[in-house]
């Protein structure tokens, strides 16, 4: 029966040809290990958050008057809808985690000199997008956690000069958080937002298998000043076919990370979802303490440590920038090993140590 039914694809899609041109025929860097697979793994989160964010879309209604009752409805009364709830929460937070360590493994690594400027450009963009939809999305259940959280993210911009007013009367539409805020959000959580990541995703993708994975720096060949100044594709014929070996890698990665996704659901179940998650939104009742989600404390914690509001706006836009661009910055020295540039390297483990320690402090200041 399966053979039958492969010989009725094959003949109308060529699947063999398919795999042994995308897959056999792809070679892997011989240095390729399992931190390489973490870009695969943060579109199977995509995927996954998309599959998810869908099944949630059949009973959630976006309206300050039903949201919450909805997401009290597909928790406690829709078959399975605990999990489809469950599973998006805490994979929004996981994704966040994995692309953070693909792109220090990528910085480490020096995998974003030339010719993969735009491959960097195009993966720190769709980062900053994720972060929007993780914002976006957060005020969508219409809970204690979510109202506050947005009220207090659409205030910061406010304290840039000129443009500030502006962009947080745009993010909420109008003076406050509301039901225009509400519609906003869910617009871009669920369309804008996803359309621009996938468009992003799709060039990110084109990009890698046209130019070839990036290798470690120790064993990239090397290649003149006059064949830099025109494509080169790395073929890495030292390397192993991309199917099944990397495959086999990129699988077992997946599985680590719906393994974390079901430990977390598990054991930590109410670990991204605090006690005023609980409760309906409430613009008269301010709970103790607001926070932002994990992955927003470093930055929340420089705008409190820095007396001048708009001074720690502008370190964290002035860092952004450089985040985003930083292969067009770092330009004069071509050495691809990190290890012999201890000036980069001791800049990137100061940026790592102040993240980690914002981080922690932002959780019990």
């Amino acid at each position: 029966m399966w053979g039958k039914l492969k010989h009725w694809i094959e003949i109308r899609i060529g699947l063999e040809e398919l795999v042994n041109k995308h897959l056999r025929q792809f070679r892997t860097p011989k240095g390729a290990n399992f931190w390489s697979t973490l870009g695969f793994v943060s579109l199977i989160a995509f995927i996954v958050q998309a599959v998810t964010g869908i099944m949630l879309l059949l009973y959630y209604v976006p309206h300050p008057e039903h949201a919450f009752q909805s997401v009290q409805t597909i928790t406690n009364e829709i078959p399975y809808g605990w999990l489809f709830r469950s599973i998006h929460n805490i994979g929004g937070n996981i994704i966040v985690a994995v692309i953070i360590i693909h792109l220090v493994h990528v910085f480490l690594r020096i995998s974003y000199k030339k010719p993969r400027e735009i491959t960097w450009v195009t993966g720190v963009l769709m980062f900053l997008l994720v972060l929007l939809a993780c914002i976006t999305g957060q005020l969508l259940p219409w809970h204690q956690t979510g109202f506050w959280q947005t009220t207090v993210t659409s205030t910061i911009p406010a304290f840039l000069p000129f443009i500030g007013e502006g962009i947080s009367s745009y993010m909420r539409g109008g003076e406050f958080v509301t039901g225009i805020t509400l519609s906003r959000f869910f617009s871009f959580h669920v369309v804008i937002l996803p359309v621009f990541i996938v468009g992003l995703m799709l060039l990110h993708v084109l990009l890698i298998r046209r130019q070839g994975l990036s290798t470690s720096p120790a064993i990239e060949p090397d290649i003149d000043i006059a064949q830099q100044e025109k494509f080169n594709r790395y073929n890495h014929l030292e390397g192993q076919p991309c199917f099944p070996h990397f495959s086999l890698k990129r699988l077992y990665m997946v599985m680590v990370y719906f393994s974390v996704v079901f430990f977390v659901m598990t054991f930590f179940p109410n670990l991204f979802l605090p006690l005023e998650a609980n409760i309906q939104a409430d613009p008269l009742t301010t709970p103790e303490s607001i926070r932002p989600a994990w992955y927003f404390l470093a930055p929340y914690q420089v705008i409190k440590i820095i007396p001048n509001d708009i001074m720690g706006i502008s370190l964290i836009v002035i860092f952004s920038v450089f985040l985003i661009f930083w292969p067009f910055f770092d330009t004069k020295d071509t050495e691809r090993n990190i290890r012999k540039r201890p000036l980069l390297l001791s800049l990137a483990l100061i940026v790592l140590a102040l993240w980690a320690i914002l981080t922690i402090w932002g959780m019990y200041s």
